[in-house]
């Protein structure tokens, strides 16, 4: 993977898979302590402590439809590449958090990437996942935050605000996507 915004997909896309109805995505850049975090928290199926210790070795997975899971294995190496940690809890029926930092300014540190085209996959991912949680909605939270500013959203708030049930509409989601990248660039630029 190139950039971490795909491993953030590939972590959420598992989240959404494991019948979570609650994502949260947390990035804080802090150039001045010179790291990148990253936290993923969902509220899904969880693993027991044998999947747990098996979820970094990239022979290992759960699903059926192969044979070989690389997605957490890729980002602990890319971590540790870049001076930096990963770090995953989870309890059977509560979920999964996964942690991963980076020295920011390390010259093997991958770039952040394109958040705003990750942020709207992992919308519409959860959006066509959604009929099978009955009448529950599922919620994508998102926070934001470099240097003391931050952009944060969350998916129930838009949809209220709104009065929509789901974002999958074209029109809001490109609107969506549009409003995503100008905070993102108000983060980096001021």
């Amino acid at each position: 993977m190139d950039d971490i915004s795909l491993h953030i997909l590939d972590i959420a896309e598992n989240s959404i898979s494991a019948g979570a109805k609650r994502l949260e995505i947390k990035i804080e850049e802090d150039t001045n302590n010179d790291v990148l975090t990253i936290e993923i928290t969902d509220n899904g199926k969880g693993m027991d402590s044998k999947t747990l210790n098996g979820v970094t070795d990239p022979f290992v997975t759960t699903r059926t439809t192969r044979r070989v899971g690389l997605g957490i294995p890729m980002l602990k190496e890319a971590a540790e590449a870049a001076n930096g940690g990963f770090f995953i809890e989870s309890k059977p029926g509560k979920g999964t958090k996964v942690r991963v930092f980076f020295q920011y300014s390390n010259i093997d540190r991958k770039p952040i990437g394109n958040m705003s085209d990750t942020l709207i996959s992992i919308i519409m991912m959860s959006e066509s996942e959604q009929s099978q949680l009955t009448d529950e909605n599922r919620t994508v939270c998102y926070y934001h935050k470099k240097n003391g500013r931050e952009f944060y959203f969350n998916t129930d708030e838009i949809k209220k605000q709104l009065g929509l049930n789901k974002l999958s509409s074209v029109l809001v989601l490109n609107e969506l996507k549009k409003i995503i990248e100008n905070k993102i660039k108000k983060l980096n630029y001021g």
